[in-house]
């Protein structure tokens, strides 16, 4: 925790960010002023010395005119003391025609000066027009700065003055008689110009403080709203969705606070459907199978402390199979509603109703006796013997067996267990004629048995979750060219070293619902296999077990679909197999999903065929193209007649119709070449090839195929 929040201390923050973004773009704009300044003063300051300089070298030219003019006044004193009048004039020099010094006059002996003007510089001089730009500037010795110019006159030269009518028409000579040169000083007014800059400057600096203040302080208090919304954040992410969002005056953070404030009414909205989607059905919305273990261990409490017991009744309605093949899902539906309707009419409402599978329903009502707990039950077989269900004016006479267990106070079975009891009580009332209840009762191995398939429930839910189950593969050999391209995929767990075959759990599996999770593990775990085997082998396919199970929520197709997408295989690459009493049992939830993936391109195969209803009118109506005879009329097909009869018949059927044909447990090279010989297309059993690990070698290399031996795990 420590660590995460001085992680969150290193972060930076708005304020900080904001403050720091307006102060660089205030130094940057005050350093762009400062230097603006600093330019614009100095070039008028300049210029308008510039124009000053003028000014003062023609007056000073006038001073000095006694030195060109011969004149003998006392010229030099008034020299002197507009000298001392202007103190930016260090020094004034004037030259002869000839450029000889004739007088200086400067401030101090020990300020520097300029050298005497040169013999080109005299020369631009007197080449200068008086009427352009007659002086000279030099800043060699900043801030120093010479201003020259010449001393000139102008003389009438025209005979015929008397003549003239204007200025204009008389002639005039101009003539260099000196040159004059001043220095000035222009440093104290960089002094004071950069005084004033560096005043002007501290002042900036000083609003910078008072603005890094109050604008941390102004910000602090504009997002304050804003970070207030920081700890309600943080409840959200750790799911906490009662969180109170603080206002604010700012239009901008209110409406992030309303933002916030839906976000999290949506989020429990969402949470509360899917808590409901997770623990609930759909259909009638009694709490599922799932849910139902939950409420059970809560009610388990409650026998703790009691006196009296409570009882689990196993509804299982007799006639509802006709109704779905009859008139369809939607008249099934309505009828599970309208059932779900009647059992929350016939017990008290603190009496717990789930619906356990597909026509399968579960009470469990407490502080009841046994009798009182039969009389619940009856009277449910006979409301709905006197009231009948509907749908769309067809009338349905469903009536229920039910189990009833025991739930004895203080507890002494877990839910699992009771909902076991209940649920063998109610098969007994179904072997007993339908339409009746049945009490369980038990002897030691039968509770043996139900404890046994408990364990397996759990074993099977851990290995779901931790992988535990094992894939294995037989070869499935195509008998006209003896070529293995088919595997199918057969399911272990593992347990250590050892491995548990199907018979041992699945009764479990199918008991307590987990086929289809199953089936789904199977599927996902084979074509992942499928596809490293088909970058070398692209001709291999895989044969796959479907249970009922995974037919009776219509899903099945989606999910082949995105495992076949992910594992970026064809559909042609599998087969799937199902069981006669499956496709039959199933038929009207079956056979669209079967159509649907045939035109993907899926192929199927009726699993062990010729043990179960054996009905050649389902098999015509069934859409598959492959039909594995029950390896019970393989076994023994070499000494007995019959069986090679009705292999002959299956075999001979199936090429009408146009299905192959595969034969199960071949296990000997005389079963093999009989088969053959009864125009079977494929073989499978122990002598083509054991159950296990997937074999590199899938090629027969003589007529006698040598049978796979990696383990003799059967």
């Amino acid at each position: 925790m420590s660590k995460g929040k001085a992680s969150g201390n290193s972060q930076r923050t708005i304020v900080r960010e904001m403050l720091f973004a307006q102060l660089a773009f205030a130094a940057f704009v005050g350093i762009i002023a400062l230097g603006c300044v600093w330019w614009v003063s100095n070039w008028v300051v300049r210029d308008n010395l510039t124009d000053w300089a003028t000014r003062w070298i023609g007056e000073m030219e006038s001073l000095g005119s006694g030195f060109y003019l011969r004149q003998n006044d006392e010229r030099f004193l008034d020299i002197e003391k507009y000298l001392a009048r202007y103190t930016e004039i260090v020094y004034v020099r004037y030259y002869d025609a000839n450029g000889a010094v004739i007088y200086v006059e400067h401030e101090a002996d020990t300020h520097p000066i300029y050298p005497v003007l040169n013999s080109t510089e005299l020369v631009t001089l007197r080449d200068a027009r008086p009427d352009a730009n007659p002086y000279r500037l030099d800043e060699s010795y900043e801030p120093l700065v010479r201003i020259s110019q010449a001393v000139s006159t102008e003389a009438i030269v025209s005979i015929d003055l008397f003549m003239a009518q204007s200025l204009d028409e008389l002639q005039t000579e101009t003539s260099v008689v000196g040159f004059i040169e001043l220095g000035l000083d222009y440093g104290r007014y960089d002094q004071n110009l950069f005084g004033s800059i560096a005043l002007g400057s501290a002042f900036v600096v000083v609003a910078f403080l008072v603005l890094t203040l109050v604008g941390r302080i102004a910000l602090r208090r504009a997002v304050q709203p804003l970070v207030s919304m920081q700890a309600p954040l943080e409840k959200m992410a750790e799911g906490e969705l009662e969180v109170e969002v603080p206002t604010s005056p700012y239009r901008e953070i209110t409406a992030i606070g309303r933002a916030l404030e839906a976000a999290a009414s949506s989020i429990r909205e969402r949470d509360k459907h899917l808590r409901r989607l997770a623990n609930y059905d759909a259909l009638t919305g009694l709490p599922n199978r799932h849910h139902l273990i939950d409420l059970l261990n809560i009610r388990m409490g409650e026998l703790v402390h009691g006196s009296q017991p409570g009882a689990v009744l196993f509804i299982d309605l007799d006639q509802f199979k006709y109704v779905n093949d009859s008139f369809g899902h939607q008249a099934g539906d309505a009828v599970l509603k309208q059932i779900a309707e009647r059992l929350r009419q016939l017990v008290r409402e603190q009496d717990l109703i789930a619906r356990y599978s597909g026509d399968e329903f579960i009470i469990f009502v407490n502080h009841v006796s046994r009798e009182r707990a039969d009389e619940i039950a009856r009277q449910l077989i006979q409301e709905l013997r006197e009231y009948p269900l509907s749908y769309e004016g067809q009338r349905f006479n469903i009536s229920c067996s039910v189990g009833i267990t025991v739930a004895p106070a203080p507890p002494i079975f877990t839910p699992e267990e009771l909902i076991s009891q209940a649920d063998v009580a109610c098969r007994q009332a179904k072997a007993l004629g339908r339409n009746r209840t049945s009490h369980f009762s038990a002897d030691q191995s039968e509770l043996a048995s139900i404890r046994s398939d408990l364990e397996w429930h759990q074993r099977l839910e851990l290995a779901l979750q931790n992988d535990d189950f094992e894939l294995h593969f037989q070869p499935i050999m195509g008998l006209l060219h003896d070529d293995i391209r088919h595997y199918e995929v057969l399911v272990r767990v593992r347990d250590g070293d050892d491995l548990i075959y199907p018979d041992a759990f699945l009764p479990a599996a199918v008991r307590f619902g987990l086929m289809q999770e199953i089936d789904h593990w199977v599927i996902a775990h084979a074509l992942q296999q499928l596809a490293d085997v088909r970058r070398t082998r692209p001709e291999i396919c895989f044969s796959i077990n479907i249970t009922g199970s995974s037919f009776v929520d219509g899903t099945l197709v989606t999910y082949i679909s995105e495992q076949l997408d992910a594992s970026d295989l064809p559909a042609s690459s599998i087969v799937l197999e199902i069981t006669e009493q499956v496709a039959v049992g199933t038929f009207s939830d079956a056979v669209p999903q079967i159509m649907e993936l045939i035109e993907q391109g899926c192929e199927f195969a009726v699993d062990d065929f010729g043990t179960g209803y054996s009905s050649l009118s389902y098999l015509k109506r069934l859409p598959v193209q492959y039909i594995k005879i029950d390896g019970a009329f393989i076994q023994r097909i070499t000494s007995n007649d019959v069986d090679q009869a009705i292999v002959r018949a299956v075999a001979e059927i199936a090429r009408i119709m146009g299905k192959r044909t595969v034969a199960e447990f071949v296990g000997d090279e005389a079963t093999l070449k009989l088969i053959r010989k009864l125009g079977i297309d494929y073989a499978q059993g122990f002598y083509i090839g054991k159950p296990g690990p997937l074999p590199f070698a899938t090629k027969a290399t003589s007529d006698r195929v040598v049978p796979f031996r990696q383990r003799n795990v059967g």
